[in-house]
């Protein structure tokens, strides 16, 4: 089993995988994860991303891709790509490395820069964030789910018109300390390649890439899902 860099929180991969999933699942809006040998399933329900499995055992990945052959599974691990492709049939498409990362949550407060305000919206569990332009375009967003010490941070984003003015830091601000309000201490995100320079450069630790593999539907049953679908964090 792969152990992840101990800072923040006392994770192990198995640890780091459930947190994730447990946040995740609320932010998504998809029922709860249920535990499987090696890791969790989900029923995401979507086209072209039916179930996905998160595991933390490599060893689990070969067994689940002769045995879950249906188009629209999603298997994610954390793992390198080149050993998680070597586990593979030739029908998974495998995508391009994630990174899973863990940071400390505290209470701050972001100020937009000018001609920017910050929007904040609670659903249960789940705080939004968005920063919108003057003209009320939503510029910079994300969100994070709350499930006791830890919350997951998720689908934070900026618009191309947006980007270099520091509004990532300003969302991932205002979304720690309305989590660390609710009693979160730890926060747990999966980063792109893009975003991992933000993320550290706010504090948050990287302990190993994650890396999604997936069987395509056929165009007939899944007309708005690309050929060759970017993985969804």
């Amino acid at each position: 089993m792969t152990t992840v860099v101990r800072e923040h929180h006392p994770f192990s991969a198995a640890e780091l995988i459930r947190a994730w999933v447990t946040g995740w699942a609320p932010a998504r809006e998809v029922p709860p994860p249920v535990e499987v040998a090696g890791g969790f399933r989900l029923r995401v329900g979507l086209p072209g991303h039916r179930v996905r499995y998160v595991l933390f055992d490599i060893d689990r990945v070969a067994e689940l891709a002769r045995t879950r052959t249906a188009p629209g599974t999603w298997i994610k691990v954390l793992a390198p790509v080149e050993r998680v492709r070597a586990e593979l049939t030739s029908a998974w498409t495998v995508g391009v490395p994630e990174y899973a990362m863990s940071g400390p949550l505290r209470r701050a407060t972001a100020s937009a820069p000018s001609g920017y305000t910050i929007e904040v919206e609670s659903m249960d569990e789940v705080v939004l964030v968005r920063v919108r332009a003057t003209d009320g375009a939503v510029a910079a967003q994300g969100r994070i789910a709350v499930t006791g010490e830890t919350a997951v941070a998720d689908r934070i984003g900026t618009d191309a018109a947006h980007r270099r003015r520091g509004l990532g830091s300003v969302v991932m601000t205002t979304l720690g300390d309305a989590a660390a309000a609710r009693g979160a201490r730890t926060g747990v995100l999966v980063a792109s390649a893009d975003g991992l320079a933000l993320y550290s450069t706010l504090g948050w630790t990287r302990h190993g890439v994650l890396t999604a593999a997936w069987i395509p539907e056929p165009e007939s049953e899944s007309a708005s899902v690309p050929a060759q679908p970017r993985p969804a964090r």
